[in-house]
């Protein structure tokens, strides 16, 4: 299943909505969506002693004009 493409947005928009986590809270590592294959992958180790304080993910089938999902 394509993470991006495949999950719905959601039927609550804009009060409620899917979301895809790419990073998990406490994570010392960094993970990134590919939008090709909608799969998670491992983006680069992070070396810090400090974990990521808050899950961090995106708005399934939704663009910045960064080009990245919301």
């Amino acid at each position: 299943m394509n993470l991006w493409r495949e999950v719905p947005v959601g039927d609550g928009v804009p009060e409620s909505f899917n979301t895809i986590i790419e990073i998990p809270r406490g994570s010392f590592n960094k993970y990134e969506i590919d939008k090709e294959t909608g799969l998670i992958a491992l983006d680069r180790a992070n070396y810090s002693h400090v974990p990521y304080p808050f899950d961090y993910g995106f708005v399934p089938q939704t663009l910045w004009d960064d080009g990245d999902p919301l």
